[in-house]
């Protein structure tokens, strides 16, 4: 019966990364470029939807803290907006800004060059 278990374990693992997408069980750093932002910021999820990759992440600030979904298309290095909550990432609502370039040292930039690489 163990054995069972790992089996359908190792099948579920195999068809969340066979789509693609990864949930991480803990936040992974996403590192900055530039000094001075006072925030960390947090990969929550990473899909890769077509030729484009949709992230969950957190920024914590020094008076609050933030969740945003982004759209990224690592090829033309543009971005856009899906959604933002500072209650919880369940709580986020969709609704999507206009595809945009990306900023050099910007947060959204350093998101980009952490979840486009390899």
């Amino acid at each position: 019966m163990r054995n069972h278990h790992v089996l359908l374990i190792s099948i579920f693992t195999i068809t969340l990364l066979g789509n693609s997408y990864l949930s991480f069980a803990e936040e992974i750093p996403i590192p900055r470029t530039m000094a001075g932002d006072k925030g960390r910021y947090f990969l929550l999820e990473k899909k890769k939807q077509g030729t484009t990759i949709i992230t969950l992440h957190k920024r914590i600030g020094v008076d609050s803290v933030g969740y945003s979904k982004s759209e990224i298309n690592c090829k033309s290095k543009q971005i856009r907006e899906l959604g933002y909550s500072e209650d919880s990432a369940k709580a986020i609502k969709e609704n999507s800004s206009k595809w945009f370039d990306l900023v050099a040292g910007s947060s959204k930039s350093d998101l980009a060059k952490f979840v486009c690489k390899g």
